[in-house]
This record gives structure tokens, sequence and C-alpha cells, in this order.
């Protein structure tokens, strides 16, 4: 009974599954900025090394136009996307108007190169890595492959933005990286995304127009007048502050109609450039996102430890020298049976557990009319049915943090 009491509450407290809080300080800076745009490009240069950013609405929306402009440069109609994924990398490929041939995975969800070479790449106007997970995903060998056949690379750092491995940062070793600033990413900025042409000159702009390693594009409509954005900004701010509360987002969270926590697969989505609000945002959070960062993985690399010592479940961890920057952490249940149960018991503790993407990318309805060839990724459907997500922000703490490790636990026993 004690036991039952102590969980029927914690089903209106929850954890949101990511996001750190937006800086009040940083806030402040941020909206007496008079160059966003020149803040937000020098952070991001500390970042990436040298190059041309251009500043779009979202993150898919960069990949829609980066991939739109690759497939006119080349009269290719095909893009290559790792079977296990977001459900925004197909939805953009389909808005450029291409058509999306899935590559299978391995374990930790990075392409297969065994897999790549299979496929017919003189097809394919470029090559997506995705970098899952918050690490950088080792692109020498898929680069190799896509540039013997003409493809370009797209190094998509969406989740991964100020991760390392020893080809280098994740979004500036392809022919084009992709960032997004929206909730629960790295750098959130509640909205708005960019793409990044390494070594190419050219500041910071804003604009949907489609792009190549020229000077950044003129703005189809200039982001909100200043005083606009920074009243947006603040009240984005705030009331992502208030949805953060456990038992705020525990309400939230319980309001289908919200579809939080959902991912749908939408190739219909608002194109253009980045808002005001957004601009400024993530001119406030860019200097502090290494030092987020190691925060983040001084905590996700503890919780990974204690995890893998009591548990059969597996961290997904970048392997060292390189570092991860983890906006959640990422296990791999030893069965589908014993991810579920996991997932069970976490979500009746509140603990912000999610089971990330909910399919491999050829389970995905609305997508099969736009996909290439045989669709074959066993690799993806294995990952889809086993993987499982923590929080790696600050409101996983004790003692809900030892339940968490606790469950974890149990669910494990039984695996298979």
């Amino acid at each position: 009974m004690a036991a039952d009491a102590a969980l029927r509450p914690a089903r209106l407290r929850r954890l949101a599954p990511a996001g750190d809080p937006v800086a009040l300080r940083a806030l402040v800076a941020a909206l007496r900025d008079p160059a966003p745009e020149a803040t937000l490009a020098r952070a991001l240069e500390a970042v990436l090394g040298p190059g041309r950013l251009a500043l779009h609405h979202s993150g898919r929306e960069a990949l829609r136009a980066s991939l739109a402009s690759l497939a006119q440069r080349t009269s290719r109609r095909e893009v290559v996307v790792p079977g296990y994924t977001c459900f925004s990398v197909p939805a953009a490929a389909v808005a450029a108007g291409l058509r999306v041939r899935l590559v299978d995975v391995d374990e930790r969800g990075r392409i297969d190169p065994g897999a790549l070479a299979k496929l017919p790449l003189e097809r394919a106007a470029a090559v997506v890595v995705c970098n899952l997970f918050g690490a950088a995903e080792p692109v020498t060998a898929v680069r190799r492959l896509a540039a013997a056949a003409g493809a370009a690379l797209v190094d998509d750092a969406a989740q991964a933005l100020g991760a390392r491995c020893d080809d280098g940062p994740a979004g500036a070793r392809g022919d084009v990286g992709i960032l997004s600033f929206a909730r629960g990413k790295p750098l959130a900025a509640l909205g708005g995304g960019a793409s990044f042409v390494p070594g190419a000159t050219g500041g910071a702009g804003a604009g949907s127009a489609e792009h190549d390693r020229a000077p950044a594009a003129s703005p189809a409509e200039a982001p909100s007048p200043a005083p606009a954005a920074r009243t947006a900004a603040l009240l984005r701010a705030l009331a992502y502050a208030v949805a953060r509360d456990p038992h705020v987002f525990g309400w939230l969270a319980a309001l289908p109609f919200l579809g939080i926590g959902e991912t749908p697969y939408e190739p219909a989505f608002v194109q253009g450039p980045i808002e005001g609000a957004s601009l400024r945002l993530a001119a406030a959070e860019a200097p502090r996102l290494l030092e987020r960062a190691a925060a983040r993985r001084a905590r996700a690399l503890a919780l990974a430890r204690e995890i893998e010592t009591t548990s059969a479940f597996r961290p997904l961890l970048a392997d060292p020298p390189a570092s991860g920057v983890y906006p959640r952490l990422a296990l791999r249940a030893p069965d589908a049976a014993a991810r579920d149960a996991a997932l069970q018991a976490l979500d009746a503790l509140g603990a912000g557990a999610s089971a990330f993407y909910p399919s491999a990318l050829d389970a995905v309805p609305g997508l099969a009319p736009a996909l290439a060839g045989d669709a074959h990724v066993p690799g993806a459907r294995e990952l889809a049915a086993r993987i499982l997500t923590l929080p790696t922000h600050d409101g996983l703490r004790e003692p809900l943090r030892a339940r968490v490790v606790a469950a974890l636990a149990r669910a494990g026993r039984g695996a298979r």
C-alpha cells in the first residue's frame, strides 16, 4: 500500500524527457543585444570552426532547403537516410521533392557502411548522417562512399551540436551541416535552425531561399522587428520555464490534444527564415553551449555507469576520446520485453523516460509512397524495439534517480 501511495501522485509529477532551462542572465543579455545574428554566429564558429551560416525557421526547414539545393545542383532525386532517425528527416526530404532511400544502422543507430555500399548511391543527391543520442557518429567511411558516387554528405547535428569525434565536430564534417534550436536540443532556443557550410565565406543570414556554397541568400522576409522579437522571446522563455516544472509538465503531458512526446511525420511544415524570438533565444544560449554540454555529459556518464553496473541495459555513449553532449541518455534494452517493462515502471515514477522514435522509418505509413527501392532495415527495426532514453537535465535527482536505477535492474532480470 505504501508503494502504491507513493506512485499515485508521481503520475501528476512528471519530468520533461529533455531540455535545459533558459538562463535568466543570458536572456536579459540577449534582449539587450543589438546584433543577435553576429552573437550567434561567433558562438557557433567557436564550436564548428569557420563557415557560412544560414538561419531558418526550424532544423527540418534548414534540411529541406539544403537538400533541395543539392538536388538542383546534381539533378538527382533521391536522398539516403538512416532507417532509424527522427521522422523530421524524411519529412524534410519529401518536402524538398525527393524520394527517400533507407540505409540500415548498427546497434547504436549509426549508418552501417556495409549496407550503404550496397545502395545505388549514384542516384542520391546526398547521404544524411544523423548523429543520434548526442554523440558524433564517425563519418570517414560514409563520406568516402558518398564522395565516390558523387553524393554530398549532410552532417545533421540537430541532436549532437557540440559533440566531437576523431573526424571533427558534428555539423562541420560534411558538405553541409544541419542545426536545430528546438526544445530539448543541445542548443534549445524553443525554435529555429540553421545550415552550416564548413569553410565557406559569408556571415550569418536569415532566409528560406535554397543555398549552396555561395554567400548566404537574401531573406525571403526579415525576422520580427526588435521590440516584437524581444517581447516574444521573453514570453516564450517564461512559458517554457513554467512548463518545465514537473507538476505542470505532468498535467500538460496528460492532455492528448497537445501531442507531447509524439513524433509525427509531417512533410507540410512551416518554411522560411528564423523567427526573431528564436534568434534572440539562440543568441542567448549559444555562448553557454559547451558549458551546458559538459554539465549534461557529467550527469549522463555518472548515471550510465550506475545503470551499466546494476542492470542489463546498455548506455549508448561516445567512444573515448570522443565526447558527446547527451540531451538525453539513450539505453539499449536486452530485448523488447525488457524495454517495455522498463518504460511502464519508469512512467509510473514520472521519470521522463521515453521510447524515443516509435518505429523504424520503413514502418511509417505516410512515408511509404516516397520510399525508393527495398526498404529492408532489420537493424533499425531492432533498435526501435529496444531503445529508451532518460533525462540528463538536473531534474533527475535523488531519491527519484535511485528508483529509476532500481526499476531498470528489475526490468532487465528476465531478459533473454
